[in-house]
């Protein structure tokens, strides 16, 4: 692959990069990644190829995603969750509080929105709710192989959760009761053949094209491994969800700082509570990695 080059993109890779994805966007995935391609032959600029990934993802070449964010992330900005989470970098995203040495690495439906709140409170900034999350410029990059260089005097703390209980969150508060598929597109009823407002079982059926098709599927669903790795013991604090309380508690008293109580986050419309179905089952294989590492804490 050619090097690439950490530069501002021109006026004509911006041209090229919003083309491709009105191209995406009117269900003409094909003709987004050959335009990419065309733009990379004359300019290999890393807009391009982050580009390049997702619509590989899309297509389920996954390992060639990979191997070019494994590649070009270090040279990028504004890194997605997802981004990082596919390139195998071993790197996270963590909210850092230097006033009072405390690491907060968030993963998608586990109590992230109230600890962001807490993370910002600790830095002396208002609550947001889920407006929290929408800066990316918030967030440090990690590389959880360096823990002495980067966070040695850090309380780093993670939640986790089953990852039955996160699709199950994800599906019934972010799908069906927010409707962020139908607000993803504009108000439209399908993108690519999927419902954006589809039953819970049509979801699991078509749960890998959700997810290639969807980023916020793909974000929301994504293995806790994907975030945080697999070495439980980098970690200070761990809990599950049903701890998060505990969590606030030991932030007040490590840092002294008055924080607010929060909300049970494990409320599902009732759903928390039932078997896991034949169809839920069929998932689960993915999330191996995750129950070898966390399990402890569900």
């Amino acid at each position: 692959m050619t090097r690439i080059k950490a530069r501002k993109a021109s006026d004509a890779i911006d041209r090229i990069a919003k083309q491709a994805q009105r191209l995406f966007s009117e269900e003409n995935a094909e003709a987004a990644l050959d335009l990419v391609n065309e733009g990379l032959e004359t300019d290999p600029h890393v807009r391009l190829w982050r580009l390049k990934a997702r619509l590989l993802v899309f297509f389920g070449r996954e390992d060639e995603a990979t191997k070019i964010l494994h590649r070009v992330l270090p040279q990028a900005w504004g890194l997605g969750f997802w981004e990082l989470s596919q390139s195998g970098l071993g790197a996270s995203h963590a909210l850092l509080s230097k006033a009072h040495k405390v690491a907060y690495f968030p993963i998608p439906k586990c109590s992230s929105t109230s600890l962001h709140n807490v993370m910002a409170i600790l830095n002396g900034k208002d609550q947001r709710g889920e407006e929290v999350h929408k800066n990316l410029r918030q967030y440090d990059i990690v590389q959880r192989s360096l823990p002495q260089k980067d966070l040695k005097a850090y309380e780093k703390i993670l939640i986790v959760r089953s990852p039955l209980d996160r699709i199950r969150s994800f599906y019934f508060g972010n799908v069906w009761k927010r409707e962020h598929l139908v607000r993803d597109r504009k108000g439209s009823d399908s993108f690519y053949g999927l419902h954006t407002k589809p039953s819970y079982d049509a979801f699991l059926d078509q749960f890998e094209a959700y997810r290639r098709t969807f980023l916020t599927a793909r974000h929301h669903t994504n293995p806790l491994t994907s975030f945080v790795g697999t070495d439980a013991s980098y970690f200070d604090w761990i809990g599950g969800v049903q701890d998060t309380a505990n969590l606030i508690d030991h932030l007040r008293e490590i840092t002294g700082v008055r924080l607010p109580k929060i909300h049970d986050m494990r409320a599902l419309a009732g759903k928390e509570n039932q078997p896991m179905s034949a169809k839920e089952q069929a998932l689960m294989h993915r999330y191996k990695g995750d129950f070898d590492a966390f399990s402890s804490w569900f």
